[in-house]
């Protein structure tokens, strides 16, 4: 089987990259606060963290995911430092949804939600007008899976 061709959006980066900055920068404000009692440097780590994990992770993990609709199902390939790699059958798709919260709203992008009797699979940080075509695309190749 192939390896998936289709990417996410580019301004998938920034979201991550800003939930990564502000996970650190809560780290820092901890460590600055409760870390005095500890070690005085303790604050080095989530410093050093905040300066370089907000733009290396992001583009690594944008790098790796990739996710593709063919015959079979959808083929999702995802992971930062370990690969994951899912297919989805159409026979098990059950129903699919878009998702977008305050800061995809934002850059314009939505999360393609598929769910199965299994749990959900998500397509993340899609741009708004790509994702709507995936979830229409992905609920009519899996009604005529039924038929």
């Amino acid at each position: 089987m192939p390896e998936p061709a289709r990417t996410l959006s580019p301004r998938a980066r920034w979201v991550w990259g800003l939930r990564q900055a502000g996970a650190w920068a809560a780290l820092l404000v901890a460590a600055v606060l409760w870390g005095g009692r500890l070690a005085g440097w303790l604050w080095l780590v989530p410093l050093a963290g905040l300066l370089t994990v907000p733009l290396a992770v992001p583009w690594l993990r944008w790098r790796r995911w990739r996710w593709d609709v063919g015959d079979g199902g959808i083929d999702i390939r995802h992971g930062t430092l370990t690969e994951r790699r899912t297919l989805v059958p159409w026979i098990r798709v059950q129903h699919v949804d878009t998702r977008r919260g305050v800061v995809e709203q934002a850059l314009e992008l939505s999360t393609v939600v598929v769910h199965t009797a299994a749990g959900a699979h998500e397509i993340p940080l899609l741009a708004e007008g790509e994702a709507e075509l995936l979830r229409e695309r992905i609920g009519a190749l899996a009604r005529t899976e039924d038929a």
